[in-house]
């Protein structure tokens, strides 16, 4: 997921800087997410404002890896970012088999995955 550094409701309501920041990082972090997560596709989506489906009130980016064959239907993806159930035996990265992940797992994957990007430290 990539989000702003200043919590904003809409996209709209960023400024141009803080845009151009945003689509700018997640291009970079998509690089990584493919090739770390053996990825051939990303998805990359958001959900701007409640009528979009936006269910946190602040602008956020989900960066998704994707297989082929990971969902019968490529649009069940926008299914599963709303949280219902995708189609009928579709393969599915995200699914009700995952089990939540402890902050120590997430702390493993964060620190796995920040040497590639220390060189965007500021």
């Amino acid at each position: 997921m990539v989000i702003p550094r200043r919590i904003v409701t809409r996209f709209a309501d960023m400024t141009s800087d803080e845009a151009t920041d945003m689509i700018l990082s997640a291009q970079t972090i998509g690089k990584v997410i493919e090739k770390e997560f053996d990825a051939t596709s990303l998805t990359m989506a958001m959900q701007d404002g409640p009528q979009a489906g936006q269910t946190v009130p602040h602008v956020h980016m989900h960066i998704i890896p994707r297989r082929s064959g990971d969902w019968a239907n490529n649009d069940d993806v926008y299914d599963e970012l709303d949280g219902k159930q995708a189609a009928a035996g579709a393969k599915r990265v995200d699914n009700d088999e995952r089990k939540p992940r402890s902050i120590d797992e997430m702390k493993e994957e964060a620190e796995q995955l920040r040497p590639f990007f220390n060189q965007y430290e500021d």
